[in-house]
């Protein structure tokens, strides 16, 4: 009798067992299922981030991303105080830093390279060409217009530009930055373009691009490398994060080839290779 019930348990056991591991496959679906990838990106990776995200979204079957474009200088402030985030995709690395000695990150990476660009209405009031672009910067008569330097990555680089002009021609950033009209961020600068409200704008060299194959009417100004400035675009996978598998999942999309396709496509230099 007592090998029966011996017998019983053993069996009650091994089924209980073979439940228990049989779930855990279907669990890990159902949480793949549930959850959602939140994205915080600067406000110059709209159309290659989403598209990206298409594909992220094709892989991972019943995944949602929900995107916050913004200054990367808002979201990073937005990160401080408490926003839900997973990926944070900046236009520099400071910000990185930043959130990193806060504890917020253990570490980013860069993933691909901008520069700027300026910009005119299609007609072209000021009359700006490359030849005379510097000297157009400096004239007070010339409505020109930035992202702001304190909160936007953008408009930090655009003052480092101002200040490698002024090496040149000194009295030049006094005299560019006296008559500015810098916004928050970079993406309000795009519509005052466009608008023809501005005679000049300056902004990365993807959103110039992605403005005007949006049938913008304007004229983009390459700026020499001699006064540009490479911006850095980084990712990192916050602290906060619930599916860090999906993230980094998400980043090793960003290097890969079908990543780096579309960020070239929108006028970005990727990165060759994840460290």
């Amino acid at each position: 009798m007592k090998k029966n019930i011996a017998i019983y348990y053993a069996i009650i056991f091994f089924i209980g067992l073979f439940l228990i591991f049989a779930g855990i496959p279907m669990l890990a679906e159902n949480i793949s299922n549930a959850a959602t990838l939140r994205i915080m990106a600067a406000d110059a990776l709209p159309k290659p981030i989403m598209e990206i995200g298409n594909i992220f979204k094709k892989e991972h079957p019943g995944v949602k991303i929900d995107y916050d474009f913004l200054g990367a200088g808002v979201l990073k402030g937005d990160i401080e105080e408490g926003a839900p985030c997973d990926v944070f995709l900046s236009a520099n690395g400071k910000f990185q830093r930043q959130l990193k000695h806060k504890g917020f990150l253990k570490f980013y990476e860069v993933f691909a390279y901008d520069y700027l660009a300026a910009a005119t209405p299609y007609n072209n009031p000021a009359g700006v060409t490359p030849s005379n672009l510097i000297q157009k910067l400096m004239d007070p008569n010339v409505a020109l217009t930035t992202s702001s330097p304190h909160a936007d990555p953008a408009g930090d680089y655009t003052w480092k530009m101002f200040r490698i002009i002024n090496r040149r021609f000194p009295g030049a950033f006094k005299k560019i930055t006296g008559h500015v009209n810098h916004l928050l961020d970079a993406a309000l600068v795009m519509p005052v373009l466009e608008s023809g409200n501005t005679d000049l704008g300056i902004l990365y060299a993807s959103q110039l691009l992605e403005l005007k194959r949006s049938g913008a009417k304007i004229k983009i100004i390459a700026i020499t490398k001699k006064y540009n400035t490479k911006a850095k675009f980084t990712a990192s996978v916050l602290n906060q994060s619930k599916y860090k598998s999906l993230d980094e999942d998400f980043i090793r999309l960003l290097f890969s080839k079908k990543g780096k396709k579309i960020l070239k496509y929108w006028g970005f230099s990727p990165v060759n290779s994840l460290k």
